[in-house]
């Protein structure tokens, strides 16, 4: 118990230096020869720092990541500000979600600055024109009432990609994304249920003689929904609006590859003994083996964890009760496999069986499958060749 107390204490300070130690890369982006990393592949399976230095008026940084043979739906996105006050002529990102090894990934950075007035002014009402265009194509009235050709959900979503799509190539200061459509716009599709456009030529305003009056009452609800939507959509493409100014796309960038490594294990075991004992009984001793994880560390710590380990124990001289000797088949050694889990890093609790032999006192042999437990140091072996994973 002693020997496991002290294999436990050790990982748990191991794995403490480890941690106080982390630190991260850090790649250069060059924009004026449009090189990244030098033109060497980047950081694989940890974070890693993007720095770069920029003009004075560019006041946020984007950078999206992506596998090359996937959607950038599959992919993150982050974000460097301007400290409030300053002009900083570098900037760096953090890139928190390691990249997978010896994989091909697309990056697009862009650059924003200050959007004049007219940009801004601009960008609505391209926005407003789009969303008008929209809400009258749907909209048809069918016996006495407005009739929307999608549901409110859905004119809820398309108006929200509408505005996305107009305000592509601007960003908030502080990146915010649009939080969607308010209550009211909620409220006011609600209402065009509640009209009755029998009585539209009591209820519209400015009716003349000659008019159609449910195509007035028609177009004065549209009108209003449009007020609140253009507000909202106002609201959101504030004044401090920042534009994109410049773009560095990398399509299949290579990351780094890694080499191959076998976790060793070296610990101390038990082996549970009940065949031809008249009660259960345990013998111990040092074992040494090699663990096959079932997960990637970087993106799967819970599988990773887990392994199936494979070895045997180390001493020649294990008995039981009765002063017989306790062998196996590798080297006249008891060999383990079973299920392990990491812990600090560095220990390994191991379970699983022991195949045996017994020499008994009658000069025979008995083989045979018994549990055991253990709990080891785990160090790996680097191969240096191949992938890693």
């Amino acid at each position: 118990m002693k020997k496991l107390f002290a294999l436990i204490l050790i990982g748990f300070w191991i794995q403490t230096i480890s941690l106080a130690q982390e630190t991260f890369t850090t790649i250069n982006l060059d924009l004026i020869r449009s090189q990244l990393n030098g033109g060497m592949p980047i950081p694989s399976e940890e974070k890693f720092y993007v720095r770069g230095a920029i003009p004075s008026q560019i006041e946020l940084v984007k950078l999206t990541i992506y596998p090359s043979k996937k959607s950038p739906k599959a992919g993150y996105t982050y974000f460097w500000k301007v400290p409030f006050g300053y002009q900083e002529l570098a900037f760096q990102i953090l890139v928190e979600e390691p990249l997978r090894a010896n994989q091909d990934y697309h990056l697009d950075f862009g650059f924003y600055q200050k959007a004049g007035y007219q940009e801004v002014e601009e960008v609505r009402e391209l926005i407003h024109d789009n969303l008008s265009t929209y809400l009258s194509t749907i909209t048809t009235i069918k016996r006495g009432r407005i009739k929307f050709e999608d549901s409110d959900e859905q004119i809820l979503a398309n108006m929200t990609r509408i505005l996305e799509a107009g305000a592509y190539y601007f960003e908030l200061p502080q990146a915010q994304k649009f939080p969607g459509f308010s209550d009211l716009t909620r409220n006011k599709l609600e209402q065009r249920k509640k009209l009755k456009m029998g009585k539209a030529k009591f209820n519209a305003t400015g009716v003349e003689e000659g008019d159609n009056a449910r195509a007035v009452y028609a177009r004065q609800y549209l009108d209003e929904l449009e007020q609140i939507i253009f507000s909202e959509v106002d609201q959101y493409l504030s004044t401090n609006l920042l534009a994109r100014v410049d773009q560095k796309i990398f399509q299949t960038y290579p990351t780094e590859k890694k080499s191959n490594s076998i976790p060793l294990n070296v610990g101390y075991g038990a082996i549970s003994l009940k065949q031809g004992l008249s009660q259960q009984e345990f013998v111990t001793g040092p074992y040494a083996g090699v663990s096959f994880p079932l997960g990637n560390r970087t993106f799967t710590k819970f599988m990773s964890n887990l392994s199936l380990s494979s070895g045997f124990f180390l001493s020649g001289n294990m008995e039981n009760s009765l002063n017989e000797q306790i062998g196996g088949p590798l080297l006249d050694r008891p060999l383990y496999v079973g299920l392990g889990y990491n812990f600090f890093r560095i220990v390994r609790f191991n379970a699983g069986g022991t195949f045996i032999t017994t020499k008994n006192q009658n000069g025979g042999k008995t083989d045979y499958f018994t549990p055991f437990v253990g709990l080891s140091l785990e160090f790996k072996l680097w191969l240096g060749f191949g992938n890693k994973r």
